[in-house]
């Protein structure tokens, strides 16, 4: 029997003291995920230009890494359960941390390939663990808010990424500059000493371990005991299923699709040069930060449905508009509206997304339905990168506007779920 779970002076935190560092520390560990998964962004131009490759073969070095994250996002949810939220928080992001600052000692295409599908293996884990952290330390009425806090740590880890892109890899030769935004992967061990020193293992889970020490029967062994994949496609949860799995699909593979190859849009189609682009993805990302919070409030508000499907026809009118402007000066507006919209919106999406289920499966439920359509968006970046190569890259990002669009289909299909109490 687990020598943890039997302890008898087990001290359990008190959620009310404890939520707000918890939420520092799910804000740092996205922080450190957002950074992670842009440095690739930003050093596929770079690396375009050093080793010669396709804009395919680019694609396929980001379609590795979420096909990692995808693959990872499967098991590191059990592996909370068994091991407990902190103990497999810091793994996951030392994980990472290690492998991205691996990547940039890689020596060829081959070896960054491998490295970032490893590190993609732990990037899987930290929005779920994260999620979990959140769910258990905060009551129902500040759920999605809280959520939404988590997801505006996105756009300062990809600020994070701009600045050394911009102050730092122009200051070395482009044989070696693009290392420099790889090494940045060790700075998610900061994330790790937080947690390691601040942040108390989850009342929850330490609860749910004490009465299964204890011979006690629980809600919350009954939902880790009990729930399986197949009872998802039971008749009951297939609905909130493929619901939820459509939802995550659309906001992860339209999030990647243009994540990844609109710094490429803007240095190859655009003209700009690194400094220039980074100034307009930061404005993107600054605007993105208050989105977060603004559609936090809307979604407890007005609702998550209404959330989900303003923001995914917003976004498809926007992304449309801003790869057809000319002007600079306008493309600069533009690019402050689309991160507003596109990253606000789905802030909610782990309270949106949880809530589809009933209490048995909801933890397998929304793990699956992320996972899932995190395997979908792993195929974005390299299908985009061939239709850029036949076509071009501004009409494959307009293809994306296409899938915003689908989700807020998907949305208006889903239950509305603001008043909806979770019990954990």
């Amino acid at each position: 029997m687990n020598n943890a779970a039997t302890k008898s002076d087990l001290i359990i935190a008190d959620p009310s003291k404890y939520k707000w560092k918890a939420l520092i520390g799910a804000i740092m560990g996205y922080l450190f995920d957002a950074l992670d998964f842009m440095v690739l962004a930003l050093a596929i131009p770079l690396l375009v230009q050093l080793w010669d490759i396709s804009l395919a073969s680019a694609g396929l070095i980001s379609t590795a890494t979420i096909f990692g994250a995808a693959l990872g996002g499967y098991a590191w949810g059990p592996l909370s359960d068994k091991f407990g939220r902190k103990k497999t928080m810091m793994v996951c992001l030392a994980w990472f941390g290690i492998f991205t600052f691996l990547c940039g000692l890689a020596t060829g295409y081959s070896q960054l390939l491998i490295f970032r599908f490893i590190a993609g293996l732990g990037l899987g884990g930290e929005w779920v663990i994260g999620a979990a952290f959140i769910t258990e330390y905060f009551p129902p009425e500040q759920r999605a808010r809280a959520t939404s806090s988590v997801q505006s740590a996105w756009p300062l880890g990809y600020a994070v990424a701009l600045g050394v892109n911009a102050y730092i890899v122009p200051l070395y030769p482009l044989e070696t500059g693009w290392k420099w935004l790889f090494y940045t992967g060790i700075l998610a061990f900061l994330a790790v000493f937080y947690i390691a020193a601040f942040v108390p293992e989850s009342p929850a889970w330490l609860q749910s371990q004490k009465n299964k020490a204890e011979g006690k029967e629980s809600i919350s062994k009954t939902v880790t005991d009990a729930a399986t994949w197949t009872d998802l496609f039971k008749k009951g949860n297939l609905k909130p299923t493929l619901l939820a799995f459509g939802i995550c699909a659309s906001c992860l593979v339209s999030y990647w699709g243009a994540g990844t190859w609109v710094p490429s849009y803007l240095s190859v189609e655009r003209g700009l040069n690194v400094r220039a682009m980074s100034g307009y993805l930061m404005v993107l990302n600054a605007c993105g930060f208050v989105g977060y919070y603004a559609y936090g409030y809307l979604a407890d508000k007005v609702g998550r449905r209404a959330n989900f499907i303003l923001g995914s026809l917003g976004s498809a009118i926007v992304i449309l508009v801003w790869i057809n402007v000319s002007s600079p000066s306008l493309a600069l507006v533009m690019a402050g509206i689309f991160g507003f919209v596109t990253y606000g919106y789905w802030g909610p999406l782990a309270a949106f997304t949880a809530e589809q289920f009933p209490t048995a499966v909801r933890g397998v439920g929304a793990g699956f339905a992320y996972a899932s359509g995190r395997m979908m968006a792993a195929l974005a970046p390299f299908v985009m990168g061939g239709i850029a190569t036949s076509i071009s890259l501004g009409f494959a990002l307009g293809l994306i506007g296409i899938i915003y669009a689908l989700g807020a289909v998907i949305a208006y299909f889903m239950k509305e779920t603001k008043t909806t109490i979770v019990v954990d």
